[in-house]
């Protein structure tokens, strides 16, 4: 059992909160750099493959921008699953078969595919 007043506890809560944005995507904006970098020497990409590169990390975070926008308008102005309804629909639609459950989950992910093309609609960066 942890201490209330353990401040290594509230600093691990928030790394597992937030660790898609503190961690791993800057692992994964490093990943993508050494990946070019690598296979870079294989095949070049257009005409200023170093222009490219600096681009890499600004479109990691373009396409986490629009992700976490679409989860916002989810959020806000849709029904958006919480994970003890999410679970209680897939065991209805696992268990009993149930229609009405099975519409339910395929809509909310229709839902999240439409948001997510309007936001990397929206977001997408003008050249």
């Amino acid at each position: 059992m942890s201490e209330p007043n353990n401040p290594e506890t509230g600093v691990r809560a928030w790394f597992a909160r937030w660790q898609e944005f503190v961690i791993w995507l800057p692992v994964l904006c490093v990943l993508a750099v050494v990946g070019y970098v690598l296979l870079g020497a294989v095949v070049r990409i257009g005409a200023d493959p170093l222009a490219w590169l600096a681009e890499v990390p600004v479109m990691c975070v373009w396409a986490a921008v629009a992700a976490a926008t679409a989860w916002l308008i989810k959020r806000t102005y849709l029904l958006d699953l919480d994970d003890a309804m999410e679970r209680e629909l897939y065991r209805r639609v696992l268990d009993e078969a149930d229609a009405d459950a099975r519409w339910l989950l395929v809509k909310d992910r229709l839902e999240w595919l439409v948001l997510l093309v309007l936001a990397f609609a929206f977001f997408w960066p003008a050249r």
